[in-house]
Order: structure tokens, then sequence, then C-alpha cells
């Protein structure tokens, strides 16, 4: 008997050796592959070169906690959960070694501090307008060494994360259905759905010409869309196929995770403490780890359209478009006045305030 199991233990783990074994590619496929990745990777690192020379990594106690971009006058533009509260903060600059950080100003709504660091004389990063960048567009985040601390693509186009800006359709869907369309399990009274005729039972098929088969896709389609915005809703009741156009209003409740996914993402490096509430972010599907805040974010071409603001899961990365920087700049940042440098962190910011609104 006890011969019998010890060859059916072998016999298993022969079949799961030969189950695991790596296949082998022909030598001809794997040279062509490496020489596309190599070209892949030499393209990234000549559009990386320029955001390299303004991006400084952030350190406390040697720690790393974030990197920050250049706006030229010894100023910095960082993550402002990930510094604020820290000790010693310090940066490194090639030429001009270790040099102190501090944070003298803030834009809370968009989790945004201004850093000052004297002496560091980098020039000012050139922030794009990427908003006509389509989605699927590749990207890459850029770190002080001209590397890409991750490459990925623009997977959601700029939206706002605030629950009273998401246009609210207002039904419950059935999460188990597959294939064509979405069904539709509850219509609240005095909603956008119920005031349209929505009902139970109905099968959503579209939403403004995009076909949805599962309700992951038609509940990131209708987060897309916001406040007093009137998407085409085509869907099909019995047999009759029927189209409708809601108004769509502000959602009263906050999303609730699933347990499944918060998990995920704590097992899979977490997220950062502020990440969610923006009003104006880019989805991208990079992978980069809770430090990677305050990176610049490229295109193909070398443009500057955003920077990191949050690792909000494994895949899930939020980007602080170009366009609103530029806006974000214009105004004052919130100030500490009973700092005894007030006056001369007064300067410096109305200084940065003028050139960003000129």
């Amino acid at each position: 008997m006890k011969l019998r199991t010890i060859t059916l233990f072998l016999g298993l783990a022969v079949l799961a050796n030969g189950q695991l074994r790596v296949p082998k590619f022909p030598a001809a496929d794997e040279k062509i592959t490496t020489e596309q990745a190599q070209d892949f990777f030499r393209v990234v690192r000549a559009v990386t070169g320029n955001a390299s020379k303004v991006v400084f990594p952030v350190y406390s106690f040697r720690r790393p906690v974030g990197s920050a971009v250049s706006l030229g006058d010894d100023l910095l533009l960082a993550k402002l959960s990930e510094l604020a509260g820290k000790p010693r903060l310090v940066t490194f600059s090639k030429g001009k070694g270790v040099l102190p950080l501090k944070i003298i100003g803030a834009y809370p709504e968009h989790d945004l501090a201004v850093v000052y660091c004297e002496g560091l004389e980098a020039p000012a990063a050139k922030w794009s307008d990427g908003s006509a960048l389509p989605e699927g567009s590749l990207l890459a985040a850029v770190r002080h060494d001209g590397e890409a601390q991750g490459i990925g693509v623009k997977s959601v186009a700029a939206r706002s994360l605030r629950n009273e800006d998401q246009g609210f359709l207002g039904v419950s869907l059935d999460p188990r259905q597959r294939g064509k369309g979405v069904v539709v399990q509850e219509v609240p009274p005095r909603t956008a759905a119920a005031e349209v005729g929505l009902r139970r039972d109905d099968v959503i098929l579209s939403v403004n010409g995009k076909e949805v088969r599962s309700y992951l896709e038609l509940s990131n389609l209708l987060k897309r869309l916001r406040v007093g915005e009137q998407p085409e809703i085509v869907f099909n009741r019995g047999e009759e196929t029927l189209s409708v156009t809601p108004t769509l209003r502000g959602n009263p409740q906050k999303d609730r995770e699933s347990k499944r996914l918060e998990m995920m993402d704590t097992y899979s490096g977490g997220r950062n403490g502020v990440h969610d509430g923006f009003p104006n972010v880019i989805q991208s599907d990079m992978e980069l780890d809770v430090n990677s805040t305050g990176l610049p974010v490229v295109d193909l071409n070398g443009k500057m359209i955003g920077m990191v603001i949050a690792r909000a899961g494994r895949i899930s990365t939020l980007i602080l478009p170009g366009e609103l920087i530029l806006e974000v700049l214009k105004e004052k940042p919130l100030t500490d006045s009973q700092d005894p440098d007030h006056d001369m962190i007064d300067g410096l910011l109305a200084k940065l305030q003028k050139r960003f609104s000129e």
C-alpha cells in the first residue's frame, strides 16, 4: 500500500512539474520581442529626459516619502498629505547635494503643497494640457534619474471623484448579470431614473452609444458623467427597445467599496491616505507604490500632462491634470500667518501667482 502511495505521489509530482515548466520560445521569435522591448524603452527614455530635470525625491530621515516638481524660484509642488507633519524633509540635487525643504503653502482641495528649497536653482516645469489625449494613450511617471517609475495608459479621462459632482442615475443593478445589457433590480422614487420611467427588470443596453455587458462596465460609465448631463440610455423592456435621456443628479450617498477590493489593494501595496474626493483627476492603470506621489507624468511626445497625486489601488493611479495645475497656481495658496518668515514667503508666492496668471 505504501509503495502504491509513493508511486502515485511521484507520478503527480512529475505531472505538476510538467505543467509548471516554462515553455521555450523559438530563438527567432525571442529575438524579435527582445528588440521590440528595447525599442519601446528607448522611446520612453527619449521623452522622459526633460521631465527628470524638474523632479526631485523627498525624504524624511532618509526614508522616501514622495517626490516634488520644480516651479522655479526655489519652489516645488508636492502631495500635501504625504509631507505634512513629516520631520526633517530634504531633497537631493546633483551638484547641490542634500537640501532642506519647508512647506510654505497649501491647496487642500487638491492635496497640494508648495515647498521651499533654498538654493535649488532648478528650472520650472512646463505643464501641458493633456485633455485632448484619448483614453488608451500611453503615459509614463518619471523619476529624478530619468527612468520611468511606471508606464501605463490613460484609462479614465479627467473627472471628479466627489459624490456631489458625479452624475447619479439612481438604479440598483444586478451584479451577476453577464452578456447583453444589465438588468435593473430597483428604481427608487424621486431619482433621475424614476423621472424618465425606467422600471424594474428593464435591461440597459448602452449609455451614449457605448454598449454595456456587466454591472461594473455600466457603473464605470455612469461615474464618468457629471451632474446635469443628459446621457442617452437605450434599454429593452420585454420585446421592445426604448431610449430615455435622464437629467443626472448628484449622488446623495458615498459609494461603498467591497471588502474584497479593499483587501486586494491592501495586500498589493496599500493606498495613499488621501486617495479619493479629488475634484478633477485622470486615472491610469500604471502600477506605482505609495511613495510615487509627486512624480511628473508625460505622454509619448514628452509633454508633461500631469502629476501623480495618489495610489488608489494596484492598477489605479490618480493624476492631477496639467491644465488643472496651471489654473490652481494662479491662486494664492493657504499660508501660516504665524510663520516668522511670512513676509518672505508671501513675496515668493506672489511672484509665483503672478507668473502663472500672465
